[in-house]
This record gives structure tokens, C-alpha cells and sequence, in this order.
């Protein structure tokens, strides 16, 4: 840019705007870097893999010998429900009426095809014999073979399943999915949610019966201390709304989670809770006052909640 050409005082305007919007941009760039979360989700790969189904006859036989060799081992004692009672729930709560009623209701198809090819699959799950493996197998061909149809389960499962926030923590998918990963004896499923989550409810009503404060409580009396709000004040983060916003909305989830933990969406449970609380972590470590007794608790209280991520993104 040649500056002769402009006038003095239009070239004090041209740097001061320019200065101002670099500034701005800073700014921008600054805030996002202070209050991003890093635990966005985008899908939730695991439903695809639950409700769609094998791809091949010899997906179908893998499954089926898992099946004879691991139901026993899930039935250990009467308290367990049966793979296929089970499968039953889940199929009639999620996929009958959240799939296969849209597709005929607002994708016009008919499926004979999907519904027999699940028919043999809960007879599998019933009893897993190589007549009913057979059986399986010749309905998924049926059903591969129409291309059409095929395509249309596949947009339904993306249209319900693809959103983190539309998808609640019910018990009927969490039982499922938890039973369906123990018959297939994952390794990298070796810890199931719905086991944490009801270990996580326990720790925090237990907490709360012995008499602590709740993260809520804690944290508000942390606030509300005059030593603590100076230099809270003073660490960089905390000074952003939406890391302030982050944090309450994540110790509200956790106390709703202790009065019902098929409460939560799964955005709340893995996006929106885990980065409130990593934010909170964070500005604790900075203030670096582990000797007051309000501080020492939250962060005990905390270390229960980072226990339950552990690992939990290698999942989802």
C-alpha cells in the first residue's frame, strides 16, 4: 500500500481501524484458544455398529458360536436378563418403532425384508444353532439384494443416531449394549458405560451421604471466599463466560446424574460434562490453594468423576 498518497489524518484512521481489527482478531483467536472443548463429538460410532447388522455369512457364524460360548458366562446367576429378552426390548423400543416405523411411514417402503432378517436374528439370539444361523444368513441376502431399502435403514439410522444430543441414556440401550459387547468379548470393549454409569451413580449418592457438599455447593463456596475470588479473578480462563457457563452446566449434570443416570443425553455425557469439568481442573491446578478444606474436597470429588473418563472416548 502506498501511504504518500493518502492525507495525515486518513492515515491515522487507516492504522488505528487496522490495529483495532488485529486486535479483535487476537482477541478471537485468544478466547477460542481458552475456551474450547475438546471433547466434541460429531456421532456416535457405536449405534451404527449396534444396530446395523453383520455384513457377511461368515459375520453371522462368528456371531453365532460367540453367542453358544459366552451366554453362559453372562448368565452367572439369576439377576442377569438373557441375551435375548434383552434383544427383545431393545429391538421393539428402538428399532421397530424408531426405524422401521419411519421407513414405512415416511419413506414409503415396505420391510417385509428388514423385519424377517430381525425375526431370525432374535431366534438367534434365542438359540444360537446353525439352523438358525442358516436361517439368518439367507435373510440377510434377501435383504442386501434390495438395494433400495437397504439404503433407506441406512439414512434412518443416521437421521436418529448420527446427533449426540437426540440420543438419551436409556436403560433398554445400555443393558443391550452391554450385553451385546460382552457375547462378542471385545478387547477394546472391556469396560462397558452402563457398568460406570451405575458405578458413578453410587459414588456420588454416597458422597452425598456422608455428608459432603455437592460439586454445586463446593464450588459456589469456593466462589464466595474473598482469598480465592481475588485470585480466581486473576487466572486467564476463568475469566471467560462460557468457561464459567461450561463449568455450572457440568456440576448441574453430575448432581441430575445422581438422581437419575438414564437422565443425560449422550452430548451431555460426553461432550458437555466432560469439558465443564476439565475447565474446573484446570483453574484448580492454577490457583494451587490445596490448603483449604472446600478446595481439597472438590478436588477429591473431582478425581471420582475423572475415574469414570478414563478411557471413555476410546469407545464412543
Amino acid at each position: 500500500m502506498n501511504l504518500r498518497k493518502y492525507p495525515s489524518h486518513t492515515l491515522a484512521l487507516l492504522l488505528f481501524y487496522g490495529s483495532t481489527c488485529n486486535n479483535q482478531y487476537m482477541s478471537q483467536e485468544e478466547e477460542g484458544y481458552y475456551t474450547q472443548n475438546h471433547f466434541k463429538l460429531s456421532k456416535i460410532e457405536s449405534f451404527e455398529k449396534t444396530i446395523s447388522m453383520p455384513a457377511s455369512p461368515d459375520e453371522i457364524s462368528d456371531f453365532r458360536k460367540d453367542l453358544e460360548d459366552r451366554t453362559e458366562k453372562w448368565c452367572t446367576t439369576d439377576a442377569e436378563e438373557k441375551p435375548d429378552a434383552l434383544w427383545n426390548t431393545f429391538f421393539k423400543e428402538e428399532i421397530e418403532e424408531k426405524i422401521i416405523k419411519k421407513l414405512q411411514q415416511d419413506h414409503k417402503m415396505n420391510t417385509t425384508l428388514l423385519e424377517s432378517y430381525y425375526d431370525c436374528l432374535g431366534k438367534l439370539f434365542k438359540a444360537p444353532t446353525k439352523e438358525n444361523e442358516k436361517a439368518l444368513s439367507n435373510a440377510m441376502k434377501k435383504l442386501q439384494a434390495n438395494t433400495t431399502l437397504m439404503q433407506a435403514f441406512k439414512t434412518c439410522i443416521a437421521e436418529k443416531y448420527d446427533n449426540p444430543e437426540t440420543i438419551k441414556l436409556t436403560k433398554t440401550i445400555l443393558a443391550y449394549q452391554e450385553c451385546l459387547y460382552f457375547i462378542r468379548n471385545k478387547p477394546e470393549k472391556n469396560y462397558m458405560l452402563h457398568n460406570k454409569l451405575k458405578k458413578l451413580k453410587c459414588y456420588l449418592l454416597k458422597w452425598k451421604k456422608d455428608g459432603h457438599k455437592t460439586g454445586q455447593e463446593l464450588w459456589e463456596s469456593i466462589k464466595q471466599d474473598k482469598k480465592t475470588n481475588k485470585l480466581l479473578n486473576e487466572v486467564k480462563s476463568y475469566t471467560y463466560q462460557k468457561n464459567k457457563k461450561a463449568i455450572a452446566k457440568s456440576l448441574e449434570l453430575l448432581d441430575q446424574l445422581a438422581n437419575d443416570p438414564y437422565s443425560l443425553s449422550y452430548k451431555d455425557l460426553l461432550e458437555t460434562l466432560p469439558d465443564g469439568i476439565k475447565k474446573l481442573n484446570d483453574i484448580l491446578y492454577q490457583l494451587e490453594l490445596k490448603n483449604t478444606d472446600d478446595i481439597k474436597l472438590l478436588s477429591t470429588y473431582l478425581k471420582i468423576i475423572d475415574n469414570f473418563y478414563t478411557n471413555i472416548h476410546n469407545l464412543y
